[in-house]
C-alpha cells in the first residue's frame, strides 16, 4: 500500500491537481492582505480568520476539492490508464484505497495551507497597512478548527473521489461539485435546518456552530461509510 501510494504521489508530481491544491488555498490569505492594505484599520488574527475560513468552507474548498479530485481520476482516464493498472498483479481494491488515501491527504494539506496562506496575508498586509496584529496567535483554536474542517469535509471527499474515479467524464464531478456548492449557499441564505447534514453542508456548520463536534463526526463517519462503499463498487465494475 505505502509503494501503491508513493506511486500516486509520483503521479501527482507536476500535475495540474497539484497546482490546483497548491494554487487555490492561498485565495483566502489574498484577499485578507488586500483587505488590510485598503482599510486603516490594524490587522487582526480573529477578523482575518473570521473571514477567511467561512469562505475556505461553504465555497471554496468544495469547488477545489471537486477539480482537484477530478484532474487527479483524470490521470488514469487519460490514455486508459486504468488498463493497464487494473491488469497490475495487485488487487484492485488496493490501488483504489491507494488512490483515495492520497486524495484525503491532499485535502488535509489544502486545510493547513488555508491557515498558512492566511497568517502570510495577515503579515504582509498588516506590515504595509495600518499595523501588526498584537493579539497573540491563536494556536490552539485554529489547530481545533483545522480538524474539524478536515474531518467534516470528509463525506465531501469521499462523494467527490467515487464520482471522479468511477466515470471518466470530466464534467461529471464538476457538475456535482458545482452543484452542492451552490445547494450549500442556498441552505446558507435562507437559514434552514433540514440540510445540516447535507455534505456540502457540513464544514460550513462546523466551522460557525457553537457545537460543531457532532458535524465534524457526521463527515467523518459519513466519509468512511462511502470510502467502503465506493471501493467496493469499483471493484466489482470497469470504470467507465
Amino acid at each position: 500500500m505505502i509503494a501503491l501510494m508513493r506511486a500516486e504521489f509520483q503521479k501527482l508530481h507536476g500535475s495540474l491537481a497539484l497546482l490546483v491544491a497548491v494554487a487555490a488555498p492561498a485565495l483566502p490569505g489574498f484577499l485578507a492582505m488586500l483587505a488590510l492594505l485598503t482599510n486603516d484599520e490594524p490587522a487582526s488574527w480573529s477578523d482575518s480568520f473570521r473571514f477567511a475560513l467561512p469562505l475556505w468552507c461553504l465555497f471554496l474548498a468544495p469547488m477545489v476539492i471537486a477539480a482537484f479530485t477530478a484532474l487527479a481520476a483524470q490521470i488514469e482516464h487519460r490514455g486508459r490508464g486504468w488498463d493497464h493498472l487494473l491488469t497490475l498483479p495487485i488487487p484492485g481494491w488496493q490501488i483504489y484505497a491507494a488512490k483515495t488515501a492520497v486524495i484525503f491527504v491532499a485535502a488535509s494539506m489544502m486545510s493547513v495551507l488555508v491557515i498558512g496562506f492566511t497568517v502570510l496575508g495577515t503579515l504582509i498586509g498588516g506590515e504595509f497597512g495600518s499595523a501588526l496584529p498584537q493579539e497573540p496567535f491563536p494556536w490552539r483554536n485554529l489547530a481545533w478548527q483545522t480538524l474539524l474542517i478536515f474531518a467534516s469535509t470528509a463525506a465531501l471527499v469521499a462523494l467527490q473521489s467515487w464520482i471522479a474515479l468511477r466515470f471518466a467524464n470530466f464534467v461529471i464531478p464538476l457538475v456535482l461539485g458545482i452543484s452542492g456548492t451552490l445547494v450549500a449557499m442556498a441552505v446558507m441564505m435562507t437559514r434552514t435546518q433540514q440540510a445540516d447534514w447535507f455534505p456540502w453542508v457540513l464544514p460550513y456548520k462546523a466551522l460557525i456552530e457553537p457545537e460543531p463536534v457532532p458535524y465534524a463526526v457526521a463527515g467523518a463517519v459519513g466519509g468512511l461509510f462511502i470510502i467502503i462503499i465506493m471501493i467496493v463498487d469499483l471493484s466489482k465494475r470497469e470504470v467507465r
